[in-house]
C-alpha cells in the first residue's frame, strides 16, 4: 500500500501548534492489516510523527482491522492545509509501539486504580474514591439540596497509549447524608502527552423517577479570588470581557442571541452568541457549544469558578418552541442524559499559560481539526458500502447535496432550533413534535462528509445530531434502558421502543470517525438489547419497518464489532423477511402486509421503508440469490405497476380513506426507491428497471426537501445512486 495522504485544514488566522487531533481512517479488507504495530505517520518533510493507532472496527472474522483511529499532535500554519502521510509496512514494525503509555492501571478488566502522567500533568483515580480531578467536579442542585458525585463505582481505560489516554469513571450522585440520589455521573477524561489541558465529556443521567434539577455546574476551586471571562477571538492578546477580584462576575447565555454580563453587581445585555472561556490563576475552563446548547454560564466569586451546564441563573430552563417554556426547573425523564464537552487547562507554577496561548487552545477546542484521507479513499475502501466521492460527473446530485445542507441549517436558524435539549434535532410539521433525528441524521451527515460534500455535513449536522441522540433520544437508564424514543412532543413524551424508530448505523459511523466512546457504548447497549430479543423470539413479528430497521442495525453492529451474535440476529431477520414475500403476488404478506392500504400493499416498499435498503445491504455483505430474487421482484412490481409514466416518477401510495383524486408522488420517494430498483437491474439485467431508476432520480434532483426528516429519508437512500450510476457506466464502457 502506498503512503496515504492525511490532510489537516486550519481555517484559523493563527498557527496551530502541538494540537492533539483525532480521526478515523478505513483500511480495505484487501490490505489484510491485523496489527497497528505496522503503522507509522510522517509529515510533509518525511519526518516521523509520534502517532497513536487504535483499531475501532474489524472485518468479519475479527482479524483484519477495518477502521483505525489516528491520534497525534499537529502543527499547521494559519489558514492552511498540511499533509501528513500514513504508511503501513507489514515487514517493519515501528518502534513507536513500545513507547510508554500515558496511563497505568492494575491488571484485569475491572480496575481499582488508574494513574495518569502526561509529562506535564499527573492524576490518580481509585475505585470507591471521589472522582475529582485536582479538586474539580460536578455539582447538582435540586429542591432538596446539593448533590455531589459519590465514590467511583467503575474505572476503565477506553484508550491508552503514548499519545492519549481516555479514562472513564462512573458512579452515583449522593446527598448530604451520602444516600444515593436519582442521578448518575460518567466522566471521560482525555489526557494528552506533554500537555496540561484535559478534554472532558461530563454526563449526567437521570436514573429514577422524573427528577427536577435547579442547577448543574462543573466547579473549580479558586481560593485566590481572581478571575476573568474572555470571549473567543482571533486576537493575539485577547482582552477580558469581565474581570474581578473578590467580587462576583458571570456571563450567561439563555437565548440563542443574547448574553447577560454581570461584573461587580452591574448587569447589562449584549446581542451576542458567546463562545469563550473563564480564567483563574490555576485553572481555565470552557464548554463547547456554549450558545447553541443554551442555557450556559461562566461564573466566579471569591472562592470558586463555575461552568454552568444547566445554570440556575437562567431565565429559561427547558424551552419547547413555539408554545411553552419553563423558568423554574429542568426536568429529566428516566434515562435522559446531559453530556457536555469541556476543556480544563491547568497552568500554575512552571506550567503557567498566558491569555494568548489559552486563546489558541480554546479555539482549537471549539473548532477542532479532523485528519482526513482523500475522499476517494473512503468511497473505495468498502467500509461504507457503495459510495462515490463528490465529482463533476453528477452535478445535479452535488447541487442537491449543497442545497439540502443549506436548507436544514437555514431551518435551524429561522426556527431557532437551539437549546440544551434541542440542538441537533429538527421539528416535524406539528408544533412541539420533534423529529428525534428520524431516518438517521448522523448516517446521512457522515456519508456526505466522507464523500467530500462539505465539512458542514459533519461539524454542523452529523456531530450535533449524534450528541442529541445520545442525550435525549435513547434511554440510558431505568427499565427501558437501550430503547429509543420515537418522534414525539418534548422528544421523549411517548414510550421508548425498539424496531421502527431506532437508528444505530450513524452512531457507529460517527464513533469510528471521531473516536467518541460514549457513542460506542450507547449504540452497543441498544444493539445488544435488540440482538438478545431477536435471538430469543420464537417467531419474529412486526411491520416492514419493525423488521428491516433491526436488520440494518444488526448488520451495522456486525460491521463494527464483528461479533457472531449480530450476524445470527441479522440472518434470522433476513430469513423472516424473505419468508413473508409472495413472489406470485409481488408483495409481502403476514405481519408485513399493511392491511389498511389495500389492494396494492405498496406501502411496504415506500414511505420510509428500509426493506429494499436492508436487503441490498445484506446481499452486499453476504451474497444471497434468494435475497436478490426478492429485490428484483419488488423492483419489477414497482416499475410496472407503481410507475407514473407521464411524469417519470414513482407513485406515493395513500390509503383509501385519504380520498385523493389523483396519484400522489413526492421527490423524497423517488430518491428513496430508485437506488433499490437500480440494484435490481444489476442483479437481473432488466434494462427497464435501470431506465426508470435513473429517470425518477434525475427528475427529482432539483427539488429540495423542506425538513430534516424528509431530507434524511431522501439522502440516506439516494446517496447510493451516484455510485450505482458510476458502477453501471463502468460496466457498460468496460472500464
Amino acid at each position: 500500500m502506498p503512503d496515504l495522504p492525511i490532510y489537516l485544514a486550519n481555517p484559523a488566522p493563527f498557527r496551530r501548534e502541538r494540537e492533539p487531533v483525532s480521526g478515523g481512517v478505513p483500511i480495505p479488507f484487501e490490505e489484510a492489516v491485523t496489527s497497528t504495530d505496522t503503522f507509522a505517520l510522517y509529515d510533509d518533510h518525511q519526518q516521523s510523527v509520534p502517532c497513536q493507532f487504535t483499531p475501532l472496527a474489524w472485518w468479519p472474522g475479527k482479524e483484519r482491522i477495518k477502521w483505525v483511529l489516528l491520534h497525534f499532535q499537529a502543527d499547521v500554519p494559519p489558514e492552511s492545509t498540511r499533509t501528513y502521510y500514513l504508511r503501513i509496512n507489514p515487514q517493519a514494525p515501528h518502534p513507536q509501539a513500545s513507547r510508554r503509555c500515558i496511563a497505568a492501571a492494575d491488571p484485569g478488566p475491572n480496575h481499582t486504580w488508574i494513574r495518569v502522567d502526561t509529562g506535564k500533568l499527573k492524576a490518580e483515580f481509585g475505585i470507591n474514591q471521589p472522582p475529582a480531578l485536582s479538586g474539580t467536579g460536578l455539582q447538582l442542585k435540586t429542591a432538596d439540596g446539593l448533590l455531589l458525585p459519590g465514590p467511583a463505582q467503575t474505572l476503565q481505560l477506553d484508550e491508552n497509549g503514548p499519545e492519549r489516554a481516555v479514562v472513564c469513571i462512573k458512579g452515583q450522585f449522593v446527598d448530604a447524608d451520602q444516600n444515593p440520589a436519582g442521578f448518575a455521573y460518567t466522566y471521560r477524561f482525555e489526557f494528552y502527552r506533554g500537555h496540561t489541558f484535559v478534554r472532558l465529556f461530563s454526563t449526567i443521567t437521570c436514573t429514577a423517577g422524573g427528577q427536577i434539577l435547579k442547577d448543574a455546574a462543573w466547579v473549580v476551586p479558586n481560593p485566590w479570588g481572581e478571575a476573568a471571562v474572555y470571549a473567543g477571538t482571533t486576537d493575539t492578546v485577547p482582552e477580558p470581557e469581565a474581570a474581578l477580584s473578590g467580587q462576583e462576575i458571570y456571563v450567561l447565555q439563555d437565548t440563542p442571541d443574547q448574553c447577560v454580563y454581570n461584573s461587580g453587581g452591574t448587569s447589562f445585555i449584549k446581542d451576542q452568541r458567546f463562545q469563550g472561556w473563564i480564567h483563574s490563576p490555576e485553572v481555565s475552563a470552557a464548554v463547547r457549544f456554549f450558545w447553541q446548547m443554551f442555557p450556559k454560564s461562566l461564573e466566579a466569586d471569591g472562592g470558586q469558578i463555575r461552568v454552568g451546564l444547566l445554570p440556575e441563573k437562567s431565565r429559561i430552563k427547558d424551552e419547547f418552541p413555539p408554545t411553552s417554556e419553563f423558568s423554574g426547573r429542568y426536568h429529566l425523564a428516566v434515562g435522559e442524559s446531559r453530556t457536555h464537552e469541556l476543556m480544563l487547562c491547568f497552568h500554575s507554577g512552571d506550567n503557567a499559560l498566558d491569555p494568548a496561548s489559552l486563546n489558541h487552545i480554546f479555539a482549537g477546542f471549539n473548532q477542532p481539526m479532523i485528519p482526513t484521507a482523500p475522499w476517494q479513499w473512503y468511497a473505495q475502501s468498502g467500509a461504507l458500502g457503495d459510495l462515490t466521492a463528490r465529482a463533476e460527473a453528477f452535478p445535479e446530485f452535488e447541487l442537491l447535496a449543497d442545497r439540502s445542507l443549506a436548507m436544514i441549517l437555514d431551518r435551524r436558524q429561522s426556527l431557532r432550533l437551539y437549546g440544551d435539549r434541542h440542538f441537533g434535532d429538527d421539528l416535524l410539521s406539528q408544533p412541539d413534535v420533534w423529529n428525534n433525528c428520524e431516518y438517521d441524521y448522523p448516517h446521512v451527515g457522515v456519508l456526505m462528509f466522507l464523500r467530500g460534500s462539505g465539512t458542514g455535513w459533519y461539524h454542523e449536522f452529523a456531530l450535533p445530531a449524534a450528541r442529541h441522540m445520545l442525550n435525549i433520544d435513547i434511554a440510558n437508564a431505568g427499565p427501558t434502558s437501550g430503547m429509543v424514543y420515537p418522534h414525539s412532543a418534548q422528544h421523549n413524551s411517548a414510550d421508548p421502543k425498539l424496531g421502527s424508530h431506532a437508528w444505530l448505523q450513524g452512531l457507529l459511523e460517527y464513533h469510528v470517525l471521531s473516536g467518541d466512546y460514549l457513542a460506542r457504548e450507547v449504540a452497543e447497549n441498544t444493539g445488544r438489547l435488540w440482538c438478545r430479543g431477536i435471538l430469543a423470539s420464537e417467531e419474529l413479528y412486526g411491520t416492514e419497518r419493525a423488521l428491516t430497521w433491526p436488520l440494518i442495525a444488526m448488520l451495522a453492529c456486525y460491521q463494527i464489532f464483528a461479533e457472531p451474535e449480530y450476524l445470527k440476529a441479522a440472518q434470522r431477520l433476513k430469513s423472516r423477511v424473505v419468508s413473508l414475500f409472495n413472489h406470485e403476488l409481488g408483495h409481502f404478506e403476514g405481519c408485513m402486509m399493511r392491511e389498511h392500504y389495500p389492494p396494492s400493499y405498496w406501502q411496504v416498499f415506500l414511505i420510509g421503508s428500509p426493506v429494499l435498503e436492508s436487503l441490498v445491504m445484506y446481499d452486499q455483505m453476504f451474497p444471497d440469490e434468494e435475497v436478490r430474487s426478492v429485490i428484483v421482484a419488488i423492483a419489477r412490481r414497482l416499475a410496472r405497476i407503481n410507475w407514473i409514466e407521464e411524469l417519470g416518477v414513482w407513485e406515493y401510495p395513500k390509503p383509501r380513506w385519504a380520498q385523493l383524486s389523483e396519484r400522489v408522488h413526492t421527490p423524497k420517494n423517488d430518491r428513496m426507491v430508485s437506488p433499490g430498483v437500480g440494484y435490481a437491474y444489476l442483479y437481473s439485467g432488466d434494462q427497464e428497471l435501470w431506465e426508470k431508476a435513473v429517470t425518477a432520480f434525475t427528475n427529482r434532483c432539483d427539488q429540495i426537501d423542506q425538513d430534516g426528516k424528509t431530507m434524511a429519508q431522501s439522502l440516506r437512500f439516494g446517496v447510493r445512486m451516484p455510485a450505482l450510476m458510476a458502477k453501471v457506466d463502468a460496466k457498460l464502457t468496460g472500464k
